[in-house]
């Protein structure tokens, strides 16, 4: 089994589309976040297929994964500018 690459070109993270009960049509779903990335979020931990994960971050995501998981989850790299 392989990981799929870190994109540096995009952030990884999704998030909820924003629809809900009180918006007309559609089915909430979540996308893709479309954000340059600045960090690189390596997992600290291996998973149970022994691999460590590691995905592209923008500013805005990293805070809501520190918020949610904590800070001990990952290791953080910067994303060196071009």
């Amino acid at each position: 089994m392989s990981l799929e690459p870190v994109d540096i070109t995009r952030c990884q993270a999704e998030k909820a589309d924003g629809v809900n009960a009180f918006t007309l049509g559609g089915r909430p779903r979540m996308v893709r976040c479309t954000n340059k990335p600045t960090t690189v979020a390596h997992e600290r931990e291996p998973g149970p297929d022994g691999l460590r994960g590691a995905m592209s971050l923008c500013g805005e995501c990293q805070s809501a994964l520190i918020e949610q998981l904590g800070c001990g989850h990952c290791e953080f790299e910067p994303i060196p500018l071009h």
